[in-house]
This record gives C-alpha cells, sequence and structure tokens, in this order.
C-alpha cells in the first residue's frame, strides 16, 4: 500500500529534433498543472470595453437613460469608496465595534405584524387537529 502513495509523474525531457522544429514553426506551448494555478492580473480600474457594456433600452418615457444610468454608476463607485474607507483597520490596530444602525419603525411594525400573523396560523391549525367527541353525538346512534 505504501508503494501507490509514493508514485509521482516525471515528464521526460523534449528531444533536441522537436524542439528546432517547434522553435521554427514559432509554436507556443500551451496551459500546463504548473500554469492553471496562477492567478490572473486583474486590473481593477479597467473599464468595461464599448461592446461588453450592457445595451440601455428605453421603452417608456419614464424609463433610465444612458446618460443616467452613467451618473447612476459613478455615484455607486464614489459610495464604495467610501465605504471601504470606512471598513479600513485604525491605525493603532485596536478593533472597536460600532453600534448597529437604528431599524425604521415601519421595519419594526412590519415585523410585528408578521409574528402576529405566524402566531394566528399556528393557532387555527393545532385547534384544527384536536379531535372533539360529542356525548350527544354518540347517544343519538
Amino acid at each position: 500500500m505504501s508503494k501507490r502513495n509514493a508514485v509521482a509523474f516525471v515528464k521526460p525531457p523534449e528531444p533536441a529534433f522537436l524542439t528546432a522544429f517547434k522553435k521554427k514553426a514559432g509554436f507556443k506551448e500551451g496551459p500546463s498543472v504548473d500554469t492553471k494555478h496562477e492567478e490572473l492580473a486583474f486590473d481593477e480600474n479597467q473599464t468595461d470595453r464599448e461592446d461588453e457594456r450592457p445595451t440601455v433600452v428605453v421603452l417608456k418615457p419614464g424609463d433610465l437613460t444612458e446618460q443616467e444610468a452613467e451618473e447612476a454608476k459613478q455615484d455607486g463607485a464614489q459610495e464604495l469608496d467610501s465605504a471601504e474607507e470606512d471598513d479600513k483597520p485604525p491605525a493603532d490596530g485596536k478593533i472597536r465595534f460600532k453600534k448597529p444602525k437604528k431599524r425604521s419603525s415601519d421595519d419594526a411594525a412590519e415585523q410585528e405584524q408578521k409574528k402576529k400573523k405566524k402566531a394566528s396560523s399556528s393557532k387555527k391549525v393545532k385547534n384544527a387537529s384536536l379531535l372533539s367527541f360529542n356525548e350527544e353525538d354518540e347517544e343519538d346512534g
């Protein structure tokens, strides 16, 4: 069993005539096992090319136009930059916790209504599953 774990593939050296032939033909080596684990260089500042951008279609007068979409995209990028600045750790290295933002009263009211609906539906199910035996029904039969 231990010999099976020690098996490894060793690629033999390429013959000289093949390397010379590939060099003359201008052959480029394709991806290998080693190259598939390399991380590709990605430029975050790279913008989409014109053909890669989404197509803007305006069907109704109130729809978002291409210019408005560009403005919204730029505003979103600025908001992300400001959010990233807030997420950076402080210079002194200490961890500081922020208080969570308070929810609006509308959200709280909606959650209470959901809880009430769940409670009332569970009560109905409990009552429907109970069996009742009436003494009057038994006496009549």
